[in-house]
């Protein structure tokens, strides 16, 4: 698992041929099951540049809704709500702080599945650890997210 400062995490990663994003993404399940509490994983933060990542947010009880495990190859967000939501994030890749995070309530994503394209509705918790997951392929952290100093917050 790579930490910030790491370089990899800034970068914006590159789209990836489907055999490999899904072999990828059987890596990013494993390794996101095996810390507790984790909702989501994108590859950057196992050291590949590549636009995969994976959400499960099953059981977790900030989520009223979600359509079990997601597995992200090439996801591009189509559409977004317009009204937004402030919540507190962590990520395992900055494991000593939580921000408080401005996302979407409900955006629309499409992915890379065999046969073609996949459409993903998602809302509430989900829409937000789905946002989280794709801003590190775009090379974004919560640091960035974060309105100012006052919106990062010790663990």
């Amino acid at each position: 698992m790579l930490l910030y400062p790491d370089p990899i995490l800034k970068r914006v990663c590159e789209p990836v041929d489907l055999r490999s994003g899904l072999a990828l993404a059987e890596d990013l399940v494993d390794t996101m099951r095996a810390h507790p509490g984790c909702s989501g994983l994108a590859a950057p933060q196992v050291g590949e540049a590549v636009r995969v990542a994976v959400v499960d947010v099953s059981g977790r009880p900030t989520a009223t809704a979600g359509n079990g495990l997601l597995v992200l190859v090439n996801p591009t967000v189509v559409a977004r709500s317009e009204s937004g939501e402030l919540g507190r994030e962590g990520c395992l890749s900055l494991p000593a702080i939580l921000a408080d995070v401005q996302r979407a309530r409900r955006i629309v994503v499409t992915a890379s599945v065999p046969g073609g394209t996949s459409t993903i509705w998602s809302q509430g918790f989900e829409a937000r650890a789905v946002q989280h997951e794709l801003d590190h392929l775009d090379g974004l952290l919560i640091l960035d997210r974060a309105a100012s100093a006052h919106a990062i917050h010790l663990r």
